[in-house]
């Protein structure tokens, strides 16, 4: 399992199957924009043909959606009733798709073909349970946790880095990292193999979607119940770059940037 290099895209490697896995694309954030005053036309066919380009480099079988294939909540928009379900019936031609619901998916079964595999907030596996898959704003299926990998979306990990005037950027990161099995409650050690499965945390697919700065928050104020748990070791978690350049661990980084100030 790893990176897909220069993208935002995971590629699993399984006996008998090659799944990518992307989170949290929020197509539809540009009518939210439009209704603030900037007018950026709708990414979702950008976003559809960076997929189907991956699908085709890659020679994927499978295709998971971490989350947060929408945007907008309570409601759905326009747009997203507009693009997103010819989103789907064009991608479901070339791959087998399978969508993992995020907190912005309200009433996403509506906009998808019936040939779109969806599963519950809890996750799903793949592989034979090698491999699980989850947005993250929800506790996984104890069951998850046989898996030897998870991989979760939803915070959108970005690195904030600070020169010497002050400024300020941010790169998007992929984390992984381990679980703090002595913070799960007991419903879920008791499913536990070993050590517990290898955490990938993917970041967002969207490029107008923002991001948390990992080496500037406090790891329990990331959102989720993993995370407020205490559950997922942050300080350990190795941090790599879209180009692949490997950062070293998180509590390294914090150096980067000055925390903030959790009070």
């Amino acid at each position: 399992m790893s990176p897909v290099y220069g993208t935002r895209a995971l590629k699993v490697l399984l006996e008998n199957e090659k799944i990518l896995a992307v989170g949290d694309l929020h197509l539809g954030i540009s009518a939210e924009l439009a209704d603030k005053g900037i007018e950026i036309p709708s990414q979702t066919p950008k976003i559809q043909r960076r997929l189907k380009t991956i699908i085709e480099d890659e020679n994927a079988d499978r295709l998971f959606f971490l989350g947060d294939i929408k945007h907008n909540i309570p409601v759905t928009s326009w747009e997203e009733w507009e693009y997103i379900p010819d989103f789907f019936s064009d991608l479901s031609k070339e791959v087998k798709i399978d969508v993992v619901p995020g907190n912005h998916d309200g009433d996403i079964r509506g906009l998808i073909p019936r040939d779109v595999t969806l599963h519950g907030a809890e996750g799903a596996t793949a592989g034979a349970g090698k491999v699980g898959f989850i947005h993250g704003h929800a506790w996984p299926d104890p069951k998850l946790l046989k898996a030897e990998a998870i991989v979760l979306g939803h915070n959108h990990p970005v690195i904030e880095f600070k020169d010497d005037l002050g400024a300020r950027i941010t790169e998007p990161a992929w984390v992984r990292t381990n679980l703090k099995l002595e913070n799960l409650p007991k419903r879920f050690q008791e499913e536990l193999k070993g050590d517990g499965p290898e955490i990938t945390i993917a970041p967002a697919f969207s490029t107008l979607i923002g991001g948390g700065a990992i080496n500037r928050q406090i790891p329990e104020k990331l959102l989720g119940p993993l995370f407020k748990a205490g559950a997922i070791d942050m300080e350990e978690a190795e941090i790599y770059l879209l180009d692949g350049a490997y950062l070293g661990k998180l509590k390294n980084l914090r150096e980067l940037t000055e925390p903030i100030d959790s009070s």
